[in-house]
């Protein structure tokens, strides 16, 4: 019976003899870089709706490229430069086109696009040039973005 005591002692003596330690050092981890979006045509006019004419407004439309590993969300699309015309009846150097900025909370997925409609946000002056009749026109535009 002692031996049976004295082995549970010495069993009990080795399990408190563990060693224990602890340390400390650095951890590094790296950032990506956000790859801005880009713009594609969208097949077919880029007013769909409500077609320009001098004081009118139509509807916009914007295929947004989302080329990051993450979802983003459109903060907003902006002017950026002067609206062309192509395919008008005439000269069309004045276009009175403008774009109305907006934005629109939609989340891209990673790798992915979102095509959207942007209401109203085209509007056409009076100073339009009457060889704009039946032209497309293209509106550069800035896409802001931030990570969903």
């Amino acid at each position: 019976m002692i031996g049976v005591v004295v082995a549970v002692l010495l069993g009990a003596g080795l399990a408190s003899a563990a060693w224990l330690s602890s340390g400390g050092g650095t951890a590094t981890s790296r950032a990506g870089q956000a790859l801005p979006p880009t713009t594609t045509t969208v097949a077919g006019s880029a007013i769909t709706s409500g077609l320009l004419y001098p004081g009118s407004s139509g509807d916009v439309k914007i295929t947004v490229n989302n080329p990051n590993t993450y979802p983003v969300t459109l903060t907003s699309v902006t002017a950026n430069g002067s609206p062309t015309a192509t395919g008008g009846t005439g000269s069309c150097s004045t276009t009175g086109v403008t774009l109305t900025s907006g934005s629109s909370g939609t989340t891209i997925p990673a790798n992915g696009s979102a095509t959207l409609t942007l209401n109203n946000a085209a509007s056409m002056s009076s100073a339009s040039d009457t060889g704009c009749q039946n032209a497309t026109f293209t509106i550069p535009v800035t896409v802001a973005i931030t990570s969903a």
